[in-house]
């Protein structure tokens, strides 16, 4: 029996208001209407800031060309966000900026930052990031796919919430989705794409392979912190008999399942499935919207 409501979080702080993904004014009109978890993708520049896009290129997001983490940050301040490829009056945000209306906000919030590593983060970059995130590190959440980071983060600061991803490691995308340059990069003979010799022939149950799999993954992974995972992953691995959110509690951790949107009545049913097997988290575009469709037992 679940304890607790599910958290709905707004997904690059969108959710029922005219802003773009990703942008102050869209954290702020997320912020004025209560909302109680925002994420926001981050990504590092040249000169050690941290800037608040998705990347790795500055292509579709802005009216810039070329790599995030190759700009500065007076590079990218001049730049503006886009919307359907049209330029729009919208400055490019920076983290700064995100934690200085963070640090203002009277309620209680989490502001999760998505920090994309699209190239090597020293321990420089990651101690300005860690100090940055110090004075508000009680309402902030950095999660990432990069296990390598996030270890290091929790070195830095052993109190600075986290959250991990697997999809370098798991995963279940269509071929046709997926970028050809990510991991991991082969399908394996549980038809997962997984690097991992595991995959590599068939040697039991796909539920013992998985139950296998989550324990490696386990161990990479900084003890504690929040799982973000794919929705339909998260149904897959139920469909063949592994119950990767009890898994998990067991572990004494919660589980977020990304992203499912109001606007599609499969992402509604799969939310309401995932509910019913003690998802903690569910991660979409507009928080009130999937509150309103799926009813009592969540709150944003």
């Amino acid at each position: 029996m679940r304890k607790s409501p599910v958290l709905l979080i707004h997904h690059a702080a969108n959710g029922p208001h005219t802003h773009l993904p990703n942008s102050i004014r869209g954290l702020q009109a997320c912020l004025d209407a209560g909302s109680r978890v925002v994420e926001m993708d981050i990504s590092p520049l040249a000169g050690g800031d941290f800037v608040l896009l998705h990347g790795p290129l500055l292509e579709g997001d802005t009216n810039g060309s070329g790599r995030v983490d190759a700009c500065t940050t007076g590079e990218v301040v001049a730049l503006r966000l886009t919307r359907l490829g049209v330029v729009t009056d919208e400055p490019v945000g920076m983290l700064n900026q995100a934690l200085e209306l963070l640090s203002r906000h009277p309620r209680p919030v989490e502001l999760q930052l998505d920090l994309h590593s699209h190239a090597h983060l020293d321990d420089a970059a990651l101690s300005r990031l860690a100090a940055a995130l110090g004075p508000v590190k009680d309402c902030v959440r950095v999660t990432s796919a990069a296990d390598w980071v996030l270890r290091r983060l929790r070195a830095l600061d052993a109190d600075l919430p986290l959250g991990f991803d697997p999809m370098l490691y798991l995963d279940i995308m269509e071929h046709k989705e997926r970028a050809p340059t990510r991991p991991p990069f082969r399908l394996g003979a549980y038809d997962y794409w997984d690097d991992h010799p595991l995959a590599s022939r068939r040697w039991g149950h796909t539920s013992d392979y998985l139950a296998a799999r989550v324990e490696a993954l386990w161990a990479q992974s900084p003890p504690g912190v929040i799982w973000y995972i794919r929705a339909p992953l998260l149904a897959r691995a139920l469909d063949e008999g592994f119950d990767w959110m009890a898994d998990l509690h067991a572990r004494g951790v919660e589980v977020d399942a990304w992203t499912l949107n109001p606007s599609r009545p499969e992402h509604v049913a799969l939310a309401c499935r995932l509910m019913a097997a003690g998802v903690d988290r569910i991660t979409t575009d507009d928080a009130p919207a999937l509150a309103r469709a799926l009813g009592d037992g969540v709150e944003f």
